[in-house]
């Protein structure tokens, strides 16, 4: 049998490619006598390695010949393909991730010879992935927990009707789980009257900031022995499958916050306890591929003595800084801000007539316009200051997702309507954060909508530095 040798050699093997940027190369092809090839397909992809079971993608492939090759001969074949765009490189305690280029010769009634290089490939900010909190393991996970208390619920219904001994371990056994679960869940939440933890952004950057608040106003007083907020990144990866499935995980990343030693919540005082945690400048992107995952989160956990602890959890889904994007794309955002700077200038120099209300008319300015000037220089806090004092008092037509409704209320924030609410929401795209000021009358309407988008008139009033949001008073003659 013929013997042919394939080997690759990458023109910049050294080289951090960014999603899209042309891997160029050859790959060498040594045969001892004839052989007929079919094919010789070059192509590009990507796979796990470590102690989770193997995930791996395909990414674009080309065929380079097809043919005979004489005995003795050594061929050499270019070939240029586009690095994937996910996901990037990572290399971990359990789980790493590499790209490859890898070449295949058909051969017929023979065993197809391979050849396989590694390069390492960077995420750029078009290229994350798309938000995993509601993947398909989430749904699955969800359907299977309504299936399993439906399933309960018969079992339990059941039992009653033929009360045997059987019958009575059964219910023994559904009644210890629904205790556990009203233990685990339903105590901490009563004793701490409906507490609140809220992120203000959970789409970040490396290097980025975690903004968040730990929120409650209890019903009696409660002692607590403290209130933490931990950040974490975790490799999680499966392997195996079944009876003999083993779930693996290391902490890459792990910060933990005190907002609060031991002290007494007292009875209807609100209690609001904000917290920032700094992204590392090389953080890893957050993961989630079949069964291998890297999971950044912020745990928010209340200590209360003699009584189980309330536990909430936020995942955030974080990619590559600004400072890691290609050259063209450090040019592109160059540009946005020179655009974003003409722009802030010609709001300033807009002549904004008052009504009578106080309030101005945007003109053909757009709130969607005005959005995008302040998510184009979010990072930039003199920018985004400029922006708003410029349009500062213009009504917009806003269109909002609510976040969270009636969120608080109280004379502390001097745009706060008497018996009115605060309400935090974000612009659908870009998902800038606000504060959607709500007047008295428009409370139940706000209370109906839930999560859904709100649409109406409003006028910004100013910009919220701790959140990081866009304050808007909303019309109450509407």
């Amino acid at each position: 049998m013929a013997k042919c040798d394939l080997s690759i050699e990458l023109d910049e093997p050294e080289r951090v490619f960014l999603a899209g940027e042309m891997v160029d190369g050859c790959v060498r092809v040594s045969v001892d006598s004839g052989v007929n090839c079919t094919g010789l397909v070059v192509s590009s992809g990507w796979k796990t390695h470590g102690r989770g079971n193997v995930t791996s993608g395909n990414g674009e492939q080309t065929t380079v010949f097809s043919g005979e090759w004489a005995a003795g001969q050594l061929q050499e074949y270019r070939f240029s393909l586009p690095a994937g765009d996910w996901p990037p490189t990572y290399h971990g305690h359990f789980l790493s991730i590499d790209h490859y280029i890898d070449a295949q010769a058909k051969i017929p009634w023979a065993f197809d010879p391979k050849a396989s290089s590694p390069f390492m490939v960077r995420a750029t900010e078009a290229s994350v992935e798309p938000d995993h909190r509601k993947s398909s393991d989430t749904i699955v996970r969800q359907m299977i927990g309504g299936i399993f208390t439906v399933v309960i619920l018969v079992l339990f219904c059941f039992s009653f009707i033929s009360m045997d001994w059987g019958g009575f371990l059964v219910v023994l056994v559904l009644v210890a789980v629904i205790a556990f679960a009203f233990f685990r869940k339903f105590l901490p939440k009563y004793m701490l009257g409906n507490p609140e933890a809220f992120i203000q952004e959970d789409t970040l950057a490396s290097g980025d900031e975690v903004v968040g608040e730990f929120v409650t106003k209890t019903k009696k007083n409660v002692s607590i022995n403290s209130v933490t907020a931990v950040l974490t990144c975790i490799e999680r990866c499966v392997s195996g499958s079944g009876s003999h499935k083993t779930t693996h995980t290391h902490t890459v990343f792990e910060k933990s916050l005190e907002l609060q030693s031991k002290t007494i919540f007292k009875v209807g005082q609100e209690h609001r306890l904000p917290f920032v945690f700094s992204l590392p400048d090389d953080a890893p992107c957050s993961v989630k591929l079949h069964q291998n995952s890297l999971v950044w989160s912020v745990e928010l956990r209340v200590d209360i003595p003699r009584w189980p602890d309330w536990v909430k959890r936020h995942d955030l889904l974080v990619g590559p800084s600004v400072d890691q994007t290609a050259e063209s794309k450090l040019s592109a955002g160059q540009q946005s801000h020179v655009s974003a700077d003409r722009n802030n200038q010609n709001m300033v120099d807009r002549d904004s007539p008052s009504t009578s209300s106080g309030s101005s008319t945007a003109g053909e300015l757009t709130f969607a316009e005005t959005v995008s000037q302040l998510w184009a220089v979010r990072q930039d806090q003199d920018q985004v200051e400029m922006v708003v004092e410029a349009v500062s008092g213009i009504s917009f037509d806003v269109e909002a997702e609510v976040e969270r409704r009636l969120l608080y209320g109280g004379d502390e924030d001097p745009h706060v309507y008497k018996d009115g609410y605060a309400v935090w929401a974000r612009y659908p795209d870009p998902r800038l954060p606000l504060v959607l000021y709500v007047p008295h009358d428009l409370g139940d309407e706000f209370e109906q909508l839930g999560r859904n988008k709100w649409r109406g008139k409003g006028a910004i009033v100013g910009w919220d530095s701790l959140h990081g949001r866009l304050q808007i008073r909303l019309d109450s003659s509407r």
